[in-house]
């Protein structure tokens, strides 16, 4: 058995007048960005699919979890925002052999399902785990955080916003100063303001819980491919932050 995690995301608004092409190709080019994060290792299928729907299979409990994080940080259509439906547990066949298009496994449906409770809130949030291979508390505690992060992200301002993102990326506040053009100290004062560090610690923290529930569930398993695909996407991310962040 292998742990994996599931998610599926769609996009709010996305039928809206004029703006269906301009996603449609967004996404595109996001589905190759998330190929290039993987490379040649296998442990990562993506599919964009049915318009504006994107859907990940990856090796390790939190890996879709991060790449969903930087995705939803990185994402430039502040009227039509991503929601994701997240699950996690395992499989017996290793990723590069799944047809993601094909594939019915229990995992794929609580995505969906968790993606569905999203898709019918009123103030949509962003993120939403189901998953039978975790206690209920833990869930709840899980869901509960990202409630909390979505709320505060959505009080963001462009800039505080633009310096949460970049922080993520780059972790240091004088990098983000020198992107911005901008003091050290009036950077971090839109960190601060933006409660950056709430919601960068609140990400650190599931990817924790996820990574500990997955070591207790495959001792004998040493994967690296968490810190990897982390270290993979901000070093891709900062050779073109200009592009991404439209700076």
């Amino acid at each position: 058995m292998r742990p994996v995690s599931v998610f599926i995301m769609d996009v709010s608004d996305s039928s809206s007048k004029g703006n269906g092409e301009a996603l449609s190709s967004y996404l595109s080019k996001l589905e190759s960005m998330i190929k290039s994060w993987d490379g040649q290792s296998g442990l990562v299928q993506v599919r964009h699919r049915a318009g504006d729907e994107l859907i990940v299979l990856a090796e390790g409990y939190s890996t879709a979890f991060i790449i969903a994080f930087y995705i939803s940080r990185i994402w430039k259509y502040r009227r039509n925002t991503p929601y994701y439906g997240l699950s996690f547990g395992s499989t017996e066949k290793s990723i590069d052999t799944i047809d993601i298009e094909k594939w019915i496994h229990p995992l794929v449906k609580q995505a969906r399902e968790a993606n569905d409770y999203l898709k019918k809130q009123k103030d949509r949030e962003s993120f939403r785990f189901q998953s039978f291979d975790i206690e209920p508390e833990f869930l709840v505690m899980m869901n509960g955080m990202l409630s909390l992060q979505h709320v505060l992200s959505t009080q963001q301002t462009d800039i505080q916003r633009l310096v949460c993102s970049l922080y993520l990326i780059f972790g240091k506040q004088n990098a983000v100063a020198d992107l911005l053009g901008r003091s050290a100290p009036t950077v971090y004062s839109h960190f601060k303001k933006g409660h950056s560090e709430q919601i960068l610690q609140s990400f650190r923290e599931i990817v924790g819980v996820l990574d500990s529930l997955e070591a207790k569930t495959f001792p004998d398993i040493m994967l690296h491919q968490e810190n990897d695909m982390k270290t993979t996407i901000e070093n891709d991310i900062k050779g073109k932050v200009s592009e991404v962040f439209s700076l």
